[in-house]
């Protein structure tokens, strides 16, 4: 058995992408130069303003909001004071309304506070390294679309673990599960199937929804109901994690008919997030209607809200202009890349002649579309 990561870069945005060997999607990993204050960042932060109350304190680090240390991570006797440097990891990264979650045990010595503060002192694993972490002892084959960053991934995979997809016939279609996945998280209503039936995903500001839909079956209907649980809750699992759904999550599973069934479907779920999900926190036994209740700990934004924001955008675009090189399709001497004029603005410096000439072996003409239209829609024309 070993699992497979699909890597793609196209210099200012890197995403990995980790497959079991069924190829469903387990998780995506991202570089881009525009978020580089993610989870395992190590930084220099200025102590803004002490909330004894909460026993935290708000800590300037250079993001949109600030971050929040819980006073408790800090080594034994150390006290802060307002306008103090001190030195933290990023346990969640920020998003929406809320300031990163940040922790005081950093096993760095601390020396003395730059004249720049906040200030990075260890960026964050790279995107391959925590799509590698992600698979935990299970071999893995890193596959690229092309041979144009074999030299960067060889400085972390090891030469017989690399594979190309343009130079061996018998490849996953790795490139194409991962566009159909995309295609389900980006959806107005994301839903997955499965094969029983499928499950929905809704986010709100407070919680995030499963929903477990049944397909008809032949079996009689209390045994489909379990069958399909059961096989409901392992992607439950998978998406929990996949999409970074943090604090509470319901799951509205179809009502089983007994508690010994609501048992074995709250056991497999449980067994599953245990095994799979290191920010799986607790999952509350199951309502005689089918309520599950999972609780888990965020490492960032959603992956569905990750996905459109601008940055993000614009970096899939780059992704899908650089899978194909220079010299890969002669006949190619220019696209046209219609997206949102604030997607438009983030490519322009990336896409400048020069350097499409020199990777692409084209130019890449940008045109804003309606602002009306949902800024997550582009296409690439050519």
């Amino acid at each position: 058995m070993s699992y497979h990561v699909l890597y793609e870069s196209c210099g200012w945005h890197t995403r990995c992408a980790l497959f079991n060997e069924q190829g469903r999607l387990l998780s995506l990993r991202y570089d881009d130069v525009s978020r580089t204050l993610i989870e395992g960042a190590v930084l220099w932060g200025r102590v803004r303003r002490l909330a004894p109350s909460l026993g935290a304190a708000f800590v300037d680090i250079g993001d949109v909001q600030d971050g929040v240390l819980p006073l408790q991570t800090l080594p034994h006797g150390h006290k802060l004071h307002e306008g103090q440097g001190v030195l933290v990891r990023i346990a969640r990264a920020g998003f929406g309304e809320k300031g990163a979650k940040l922790d005081g045990r950093v096993v760095l010595k601390q020396e003395h506070v730059p004249s720049q503060c906040p200030s990075l002192v260890v960026p964050a694993p790279n995107a391959l390294k925590r799509a590698l972490r992600d698979a935990g002892s299970t071999p893995v084959k890193c596959w690229l679309p092309h041979g144009l960053y074999r030299d960067m991934v060889a400085q972390v995979v090891r030469e017989n673990q690399i594979f190309q997809l343009d130079k061996d016939p018998a490849a996953p279609d790795l490139l194409a599960a991962l566009d159909d996945e995309l295609a389900r998280i980006l959806a107005p209503v994301p839903t997955f199937p499965f094969p029983h039936g499928d499950v929905r995903v809704e986010l709100t500001s407070a919680v995030a929804t499963i929903d477990v839909n049944l397909r008809p079956l032949e079996a009689p209907k209390a045994e489909a109901t379990l069958a399909a649980n059961l096989m409901a809750a392992d992607e439950v699992a998978r998406l929990v994690r996949l999409l970074d759904l943090g604090g509470s999550v319901i799951v509205d599973f179809i009502t089983p008919k007994s508690k010994a069934h609501r048992d074995l479907v709250d056991d497999h779920l449980h067994a599953a997030l245990s095994t799979t999900d290191e920010h799986f926190e607790h999952l509350r036994p199951m309502s005689r209607h089918g309520l599950s209740e999972i609780t888990r700990s965020r490492t960032g934004p959603s992956l569905m809200l990750l996905l459109k924001n601008p940055a993000f955008v614009a970096g899939a675009i780059g992704l899908t202009l650089w899978r194909t090189p220079a010299g890969a399709q002669p006949g190619l001497l220019r696209q046209v890349v219609q997206a949102h004029p604030q997607v438009v603005a983030i490519l322009q410096p990336h896409l400048a002649d020069d350097v499409c000439l020199r990777h692409l072996g084209r130019r890449v003409a940008l045109q804003p579309a309606s602002s009306v239209q949902p800024l997550a829609e582009w296409r690439v024309l050519g």
